[in-house]
């Protein structure tokens, strides 16, 4: 509506200016019939506004196409009233109200080319961004765009410039004519760099706004986690599978806060497997570094990953483990999880006996035809756990 106003301000102006002129009646008769379009466009925004549907047909006929023009690289109806109304108040100063007093003249012309320039924003600045059918537009219409500013000048220029302006008044109406090539040109550019880096900003926004509710969430939920994964602990002999679900739980809340880095839309990847070993590591002050190569996993497989992850990185920072590193990789045909720490070596007839979570491990391992093995390299020892993953 902005558009709007500055258009009534422009019929107003020259209207009134050329009052005093003899052709007064004519000049105010097409100032008249050259608000015809600036009408139509003040009756479809005020039934949008209210919701209503105008009863007038060609109200209906021009709230139809304007509808089905939005967002789409065509012309709007009001387009084709807009355009020659203000070539004719262009040429109301130039040829009509030519007895008028030459500043009253030239202020019409700047009015009647004002109205010009808005008409030439509203279809050149219409990049319908928000229509996906129009994201390749054709490559005629940004050249358009790009010769905005003249193409918008010249009629001026071929309307006014012939006319008797004086020999004082002939530059300034040259300067008006001109004034589109200014005008027209950097706003054009002003909205093609806001719209350039526009997407970067609504990205960062979204994802602080992401980052906040992941914050609280995890804020929320991740002590009770904690806490009812340790007492599922105790009774995992009774309810291995409720351990399970717990640990999953536990290790899913710690993958959601990747979401909030720039570039991760889901939560469900196999790199976000990386978060819980992180997060493990950095609550006792230990380094880790993890290096995974699997490009997928199933969701069953991701479960699995999990719990191995949550036991042997556990237990290594249980052991006392300043570093540790991590690389789940393909392993012909199987999925291999390796953990290797510099925790000290666990004391002989500890590993996979009776009732540990190594041996409970190696047992759910088996199931799926995989193993457990340990390998000690000088100070450090590397854990690694295979099995044959599950078909997607």
């Amino acid at each position: 509506m902005h558009a709007w106003y500055i258009r009534v301000v422009a019929l107003v102006i020259i209207a009134s200016l050329s009052i005093e002129s003899r052709s007064s009646t004519l000049a105010i008769a097409l100032c008249l019939a050259a608000s015809f379009g600036s009408f139509l466009l003040w009756i479809n925004e005020r039934h949008l506004r209210r919701g209503t549907v105008p009863r007038f047909w060609l109200s209906q006929v021009y709230l139809r196409n304007a509808i089905k023009t939005d967002g789409v690289h065509r012309l709007s109806p009001g387009s084709y009233f807009e355009i020659p109304e203000a070539f004719v108040l262009i040429a109301v100063p130039a040829w009509i109200a030519t007895d008028d007093p030459l500043w009253a003249r030239l202020v019409m012309l700047a009015a009647g080319t004002v109205f010009l320039i808005t008409t030439s924003l509203l279809i050149f600045n219409d990049h319908t961004w928000f229509n996906p059918e129009e994201t390749d537009p054709p490559a005629w219409h940004e050249i358009f765009r790009l010769l905005a500013g003249p193409i918008t000048a010249l009629p001026v220029c071929l309307i006014a410039l012939p006319a008797d302006w004086g020999p004082n008044g002939w530059l300034a109406a040259l300067a008006i004519s001109l004034m589109p090539l200014a005008v027209v040109g950097s706003r054009i550019s002003d909205t093609d760099l806001i719209l350039k880096t526009l997407p970067a900003l609504v990205q960062q926004e979204s994802h602080a706004g992401r980052e906040l509710v992941l914050s609280e969430t995890h804020g929320a939920l991740s002590t009770n986690l904690r806490l009812i994964e340790q007492q599922a602990r105790e009774i995992r002999d009774l309810a291995p599978t409720l351990y399970e679900l717990a640990v999953s739980a536990n290790s899913r809340l710690r993958e959601t806060l990747t979401l909030a880095q720039l570039g991760r839309d889901s939560s469900r990847s196999v790199q976000n497997l990386e978060a819980p070993v992180l997060t493990l590591a950095r609550a006792v002050g230990a380094k880790a570094n993890v290096d995974i190569t699997v490009e997928t996993l199933s969701a069953t497989d991701r479960d699995l990953a999990r719990l191995v992850l949550n036991d042997l990185v556990g237990n290594a920072l249980n052991a006392g483990a300043g570093d540790i590193d991590v690389a789940i990789a393909p392993d012909d045909g199987r999925v291999a999880i390796s953990v290797t720490d510099d925790a000290p070596a666990m004391a002989d007839g500890v590993w996979k006996t009776p009732g540990t979570s190594s041996a409970r491990l190696e047992a759910r391992l088996g199931d799926l035809s995989g193993s457990l093995t340990s390998a000690h390299n000088g100070a450090t020892k590397t854990v690694t756990a295979r099995w044959v993953p599950e078909s997607e």
